[in-house]
């Protein structure tokens, strides 16, 4: 049984689907009113394995996920056809016959991940939601496929924002849109291309930054599309949308991916500013500066810098890409140089 807490209009069907529809097909969500303080959300996934990797995925999100386990009750909900899904929102008089059962072994076909939510807010659900959805029916091995979007989880700490995260992960391709939704301590990073994702998914496992350790899974491509418009999960700053004039990479050059690294390329620099001694002074405010290297041409200015760790370099890139150093606005990427 998973515990969380969150704001009662937070808590939806459609939350729930796109954020479990990556592992795969959710043939129903129904939210029980059990009394003015006490929600459970069943959330029916096609197979076992489907919820197997749906739990484990929420069992790494943050504090707000408490606990989750398996429940299985023929009798509890008619199951829907494998080709629709249902969501509601029902009362307490639809279970008050009916007793929970729990089991920890995943032999069965098709399982409930049960989820009890706990309110300090006076809250009753007076409507049934009901949205259909079609689901294809996803073998066991089929169930996690590479796509453009990406659930970044364990994000943590107020310094976090949706440029923040894009200014860390545009330097692995180009990004169509960023969601954060903070309250549960997660981000959807949708790319252009499929082949941008699938790096950042086989590259970015385990950074930390400010008080952030990320995982990262595929999700549906139309996971940040199905949460716009409920403005009760993000504000405005958590949603950040890419344009050609914030992309990295130029659509006509093929792309270079790099991975994370302690040393940054900084450009952009105006020849006053290019030069050790002011890199070392506006760079150590973020972290240890144990190397500076000046990369002057006739006409253009750069420098390397290396940060002592990996975590405070990604927060240098969250916190000074595309921001003012004398006047001039700096590109910082990730680089393989060496100093």
């Amino acid at each position: 049984m998973l515990s969380l807490i969150a704001p009662p209009e937070n808590l939806s069907p459609e939350y729930f689907s796109s954020l479990l529809n990556q592992y795969g097909p959710v043939q129903q969500v129904k939210i029980l009113n059990k009394s003015l303080m006490d929600f459970k959300v069943f959330v029916e996934m096609g197979n076992s394995e489907a919820a197997k990797l749906a739990k484990q995925f929420l069992d790494q999100l943050s504090s707000n996920f408490i606990k989750c386990s398996y429940y299985h009750e023929e009798k509890q909900f008619e199951s829907g056809s494998q080709n629709n899904c249902s969501f509601e929102i029902i009362g307490d008089s639809t279970v008050s016959s009916q007793k929970c059962q729990h089991q920890t072994s995943l032999n069965e076909s098709t399982f409930y991940l049960i989820y009890q939510v706990l309110y300090e807010d006076d809250y009753r659900p007076s409507s049934v939601k009901t949205l259909p959805l079609n689901h294809k029916t996803v073998k066991s091995s089929q169930l996690i496929q590479p796509t453009q979007t990406l659930c970044v989880s364990g994000i943590k700490g107020k310094e976090i924002d949706a440029k923040k995260l894009y200014n860390i992960f545009s330097n692995f391709g180009n990004i169509d849109k960023i969601l954060l939704i903070k309250i549960k301590n997660f981000a959807f990073v949708k790319y252009l291309k499929n082949d941008n994702a699938i790096f950042v998914f086989q590259n970015c496992q385990q950074l930390e930054f400010f008080d952030s350790t990320i995982s990262i899974s595929y999700a549906s491509d139309d996971s940040i599309d199905k949460l716009i418009g409920l403005d009760t999960l993000y504000q405005e700053q958590d949603y950040y949308i890419g344009s050609e004039d914030t992309d990295r990479f130029n659509c006509n050059n093929k792309m270079i991916l790099l991975p994370p690294s302690q040393v940054l390329h900084i450009s952009n620099l105006k020849k006053v500013s290019s030069n050790a001694e002011t890199m070392w002074d506006v760079f150590s405010e973020f972290g240890v500066v144990q190397a500076v290297k000046v990369l002057n041409t006739q006409f253009k200015f750069m420098c390397l810098i290396k940060m002592e760790t990996l975590r405070q370099a990604l927060e240098v890139m969250a916190l000074m890409h595309n921001e003012e150093i004398d006047n001039r606005n700096v590109q910082i990427s990730f680089t393989k140089a060496k100093i």
